[in-house]
């Protein structure tokens, strides 16, 4: 007898048994999703030192306006964050100057307490950045919102502003792609002034204490260092050597607005979550199971005749086209008479028309209106037209 092959033997001129697939790929995607999960991590944990936010006085990123109160800091103002209606009325009150960040997400109780701080005696400086027509007509009704910037334009002061132009020569605003969306301009009337107009509006407005700005990107951290904007910034937020940087936020008490889960959750909560969802979809797709081969069936595939003609008429019925309906029924009423009448080759209407008349009882414009393009209407009709048609192949067939 011959010796055992061994395992790892082969015979001669047989095909090569197929190794075992490679697992090495399945180990290299587990290692990129633990990298995942620990980058989310990393960045969570860096994310959760500043608030990020639209003007939030100490986020760094492009939306932030950290720039703006570290050099206010630098320069000896006293910048204080607020985050509630009733702080931002007492530094009012006590003489300082208050920035509100985005003045249309206020109530109207809250900008009721806004008001009555800035007319009270001794008053500070009110900045709105971006106020909407509402917001702004609790303050003055000598300053309206009008046309708006759809593209990226510099403004530049004309010589009349003095010191409404807070030592800036020109402006540069977004268009559309604007932290608030496009820039606003401001009517002033007898008594208020404006600065940097174009089209009969101002990119900066004052009325009596009343600062108003028509650019929430000329705080930013992106829009700051474009053209003069750091000169207006710091000149106008400055000037009183204290400053009130008041961000609206859902947690204030004098909101009105309902609260849900979702407001007390941390501000990386958000970016945690996705990135949770795109390291479980890419575990998925590394781990899941694979579709297996396509399935080919022989063609072609055989249908009954009744099947395609209750398809066909279910389609129709569907659609509602009762004109393809009563085309079909009219073209095969005729095939069969032509073909009860001996007439294969008539393809005319006039010619089975006259055909007919000689075994009908019916006259040939009573013919040409059964069996020609006559409009059909509603359901009723179309099955009168198909009993009609009917009786007709009948009465040949007597």
């Amino acid at each position: 007898m011959s010796a055992a092959l061994a395992p790892s033997a082969q015979v001669p001129g047989s095909a090569p048994t197929p190794a075992p697939a490679p697992r090495r790929r399945r180990h290299w995607l587990t290692v990129l999703v633990v990298l995942a999960m620990l980058a989310t991590v990393v960045v969570s944990v860096f994310r959760s030192f500043y608030q990020d936010g639209p003007l939030e006085p100490g986020a760094p990123t492009g939306q932030g306006s950290k720039a703006v109160v570290q050099v206010l800091e630098d320069l000896g103002v006293d910048v204080q964050v607020q985050r509630h209606t009733a702080d931002a009325a007492q530094s009012l009150r006590e003489g300082r100057t208050v920035l509100v960040t985005d003045p249309t997400v206020l109530q109207g109780e809250q900008l009721d307490a806004l008001v009555a701080a800035h007319e009270a005696e001794g008053s500070g400086r009110l900045v709105l950045v971006q106020p909407d027509f509402v917001t702004l007509s609790y303050f003055s009704s000598r300053l309206t919102p009008g046309a708006t910037l759809d593209e990226a334009t510099t403004l530049e002061a004309s010589p009349g502003c003095g010191d409404l132009a807070h030592g800036a020569r020109a402006l540069a605003v977004p268009g559309e792609e604007g932290l608030h969306g496009r820039s606003v301009l401001y009517r002033p009337v007898e008594g208020a002034d404006g600065c940097f107009t174009v089209d009969g509006g101002s990119l900066v407005a004052e009325d009596d204490g009343l600062l108003v700005l028509g650019s929430a990107d000329l705080l930013t951290n992106d829009g700051v260092g474009a053209a003069d904007n750091s000169a207006l910034v710091l000149n106008a937020l400055g000037g009183g050597g204290e400053l009130a940087w008041y961000v609206p936020s859902a947690t204030d008490p004098m909101g009105t607005a309902p609260q849900s889960i979702v407001t007390y959750l941390p501000d990386w909560a958000a970016p945690l979550g996705l990135w949770l969802m795109l390291v479980a979809g890419i575990a998925l797709l590394a781990l899941g199971r694979r579709f297996g081969p396509v399935v080919l069936e022989p063609l072609p595939v055989t249908v009954r005749p009744q099947e395609i003609a209750l398809g066909r008429a279910r389609l129709l019925q569907r659609a509602g086209d009762r004109d393809a309906a009563a085309t079909a029924l009219r073209s095969a009423a005729a095939t069969r008479l032509a073909d009860a009448l001996g007439l294969r080759h008539e393809r005319s209407l006039d010619g089975l028309v006259a055909a007919l008349a000689e075994h009908v009882d019916h006259s040939p414009e009573q013919l040409r209106a059964l069996l020609g393009p006559t409009p059909v209407t509603s359901d009723q009709d179309l099955v009168r037209l198909a009993h009609d048609l009917d009786r007709l192949e009948k009465e040949i067939d007597r």
